[in-house]
């Protein structure tokens, strides 16, 4: 069976017809589940393009039309990026050393945010926990949530 038999059975749903941008993305660049990286990359280039496309606020119609089609890709690179790109759990003392590699800071720096040089060398290497005001501290210096300093869930 051709794509034009399938079509002409199935008909084109009053939906589609009603939003002629839509339509034409779907037709155009057939949503389809990603399968490699290439298709990730294609699928996320697109994206950006409709994104920037919104930003030149169009027609109402034509902004319909690209978000309900964007909103069909989401789901789609979301599924893939889950699959290929798992997010590990990093333990607050790896953030910490990593925010003070990114900020060029070194633990006599932090001593005031932690209670001291040795609290910082401690927390470092694991032998000590953060407690809340410490973590608090490090978040308002850091501009990230408090979240980020707290151990990961086994």
């Amino acid at each position: 069976m051709t794509a034009q038999t399938l079509q002409k059975k199935l008909g084109v749903p009053s939906f589609a017809e009603a939003d002629p941008i839509f339509k034409h993305l779907v037709l155009k660049y057939p949503p389809q589940p990603i399968t490699n990286r290439g298709m990730h990359n294609e699928y996320s280039r697109l994206v950006g393009r409709l994104m920037a496309l919104l930003e030149d606020d169009p027609p109402a119609q034509d902004r319909e039309g690209i978000v309900r089609y964007i909103n069909v890709l989401f789901p789609l690179i979301e599924e893939y990026e889950k699959k290929s790109f798992p997010v590990s759990k990093v333990e607050p003392e790896d953030m910490l050393r990593f925010l003070m590699e990114q900020n060029n800071l070194t633990e006599t720096e932090l001593a005031k945010e932690l209670g001291g040089q040795s609290v910082v060398s401690m927390v470092l290497r694991g032998k000590r926990r953060l407690n809340r005001a410490q973590i608090k501290r490090l978040a308002k210096r850091f501009h990230v949530s408090e979240a980020t300093f707290y151990p990961a869930e086994t």
